[in-house]
């Protein structure tokens, strides 16, 4: 956008960067899981307390579907299932969180435009 964007949406854009960030993190650790030979377990507890911080920063932003999602992935993460099977749906997890905040960045950027657009009355 060739515009300033206005106080608001540097403010939710500069939020969903992040959650961007923190997403990040726990992609890491759920690539580690999903790629270690050995026993996955020690990753396990920081895999869960990232997506802890992440569920209530969702939250705490206004993000409650995605705040639900992170919630699911903590409780996949601490169940006892196969280690493929734990980390396809920490993967489907991740790349779905992924995609809702590039497309909140989009309507964010596209509302910003549309308001920069119109005339001032």
């Amino acid at each position: 956008m060739a515009g300033k964007l206005s106080a608001r949406a540097q403010q939710r854009l500069a939020t969903i960067e992040e959650l961007t960030r923190r997403l990040d993190r726990v992609h890491s650790l759920v690539e580690q899981i999903a790629t270690t030979k050995a026993n996955p377990e020690p990753l396990i507890v920081p895999l869960r307390r990232a997506l802890t911080q992440l569920k209530r920063q969702f939250l705490s932003t206004g993000f409650d579907h995605q705040s639900q999602l992170a919630g699911g992935m903590e409780i996949a993460a601490g169940r006892g299932s196969g280690q493929r099977t734990k980390a396809r749906i920490l993967r489907e997890g991740v790349a779905s969180l992924k995609f809702q905040l590039e497309m909140e960045e989009r309507l964010v950027r596209i509302e910003a435009e549309k308001a920069a657009e119109q005339p001032k009355q």
